[in-house]
């Protein structure tokens, strides 16, 4: 990132002209007016300067050595950045200044021209531009509102099937447990299930209120322990997938208050996302800490990773990138742990896996 660009608070405009005297003018009243502002001599040296950085807005001389203007836009395109961009030409290439309008250029400018003309212009693109960001937010929010809706509609139906089914699953568990088991660890695995049901029954009347989510009871509890279980209830599926589930538990035991059942999923939910992303196999690392005032939950595979691009989406309701996901598991996580006043951060490289940090207060 360039100096010029190291304001935040400032939009960043990169002027690209081969003319000295026009790049001078633009970046002494740009600056004047509060933009923050990079130059570039030519098209070539402008796409190097937009791969590296992200511009709100270029303005671009048509005519340029060593790469036109034209031939720039179309690069630009192509990098699939959200640029607001303003030509300038002279008389003779207006037509073209026309064409890149219908590619997507804001406006052009005519030389010779007024700068406090180009001032306006400037203004009025970042305000329709900053009215399109939020136009389309609320759109998409509305699609969000709007997929909730028929969720909720259709989730009545849903969860009396799937509660049948479990009754049909609990009442066979008990009838085995009443048949006293052969082994302790029968009897340990028919519990764990019948706990599963239990949960998988609350599960379902959590799903249904996503949207008027309930508050649940809130207990002191090891988390560790919850660690431990939700380990136990995956060892099958580790074991088919070639796993190898590594533990870490600097403390003993960590205390936290929370709603047992909330955490259990937002752990269930992680390990089954790892076990996942990893279709090959490989480890995945549970770690948890005390620091400070905080426990300190951090789970990390060897997986396929997630792409910088869908790492920025991955708590959005109904976004997946999974075949037959839902996209509603870390957006229900990522609620869970603000309902606790704690904190998620998802690290991941492509290729290369993902990491999970998750903070709660202590009890």
């Amino acid at each position: 990132m360039t100096s010029e660009m190291r304001n935040n608070n400032k939009p960043s405009v990169l002027i690209a002209d081969d003319e000295q005297v026009i790049r001078d003018l633009f970046q002494r009243f740009l600056d004047r007016e509060g933009y923050a502002t990079s130059t570039a001599v030519d098209g070539l040296d402008a796409l190097q300067k937009i791969e590296k950085n992200n511009y709100d807005m270029l303005i671009l001389d048509l005519k340029m050595p060593r790469m036109q203007g034209m031939e720039l836009l179309d690069k630009i395109r192509k990098l699939n950045k959200d640029l607001i961009i303003i030509v300038i030409t002279g008389y003779a290439t207006v037509g073209t200044a026309k064409e890149a309008i219908k590619q997507g250029c804001f406006d052009y400018i005519t030389k010779p021209f007024n700068i406090e003309e180009v001032a306006i212009i400037i203004k009025r693109a970042f305000d329709i531009h900053r009215w399109e960001q939020e136009k389309k937010k609320l759109q998409e929010q509305l699609q969000i509102a709007e997929r909730l809706a028929s969720l909720a509609q259709m989730g009545a139906g849903v969860a009396h099937e799937v509660n049948t089914v479990l009754t049909s699953v609990k009442l066979f568990l008990e009838m085995l447990k009443s048949k006293s088991p052969e082994t302790q660890s029968e009897v340990k695995n028919i519990g764990l299930m019948l706990g599963e049901v239990k949960r998988a029954e609350k599960l379902i009347a959590r799903f249904l209120n996503f949207t008027k989510p309930e508050k649940g009871e809130f207990l002191k509890i090891d988390i560790n322990k919850l660690i431990k279980q939700n380990l136990q209830i995956f060892k099958y599926r580790f074991k088919k997938n070639n796993i190898n589930a590594l533990v870490e538990f600097k403390d003993e035991i960590i205390e936290v208050l929370c709603d047992p059942i909330q955490i259990e999923e937002v752990i269930s939910n992680l390990i089954s996302n790892s076990i996942d992303a990893m279709p090959e196999g490989g480890n995945l690392t549970i770690r948890s800490e005390v620091i400070g005032e905080n426990a300190v939950i951090t789970a990390s595979d060897t997986g396929i990773g997630i792409s910088q691009e869908d790492i920025k989406r991955v708590f959005d309701p109904f976004f997946t990138t999974k075949p037959h996901g839902t996209g509603l598991g870390l957006s229900i996580v990522h609620r869970i742990i603000e309902e606790h006043k704690g904190t998620i951060k998802i690290t991941s490289e492509k290729g290369k896996g993902t990491g999970v940090r998750i903070e709660l207060p202590k009890a």
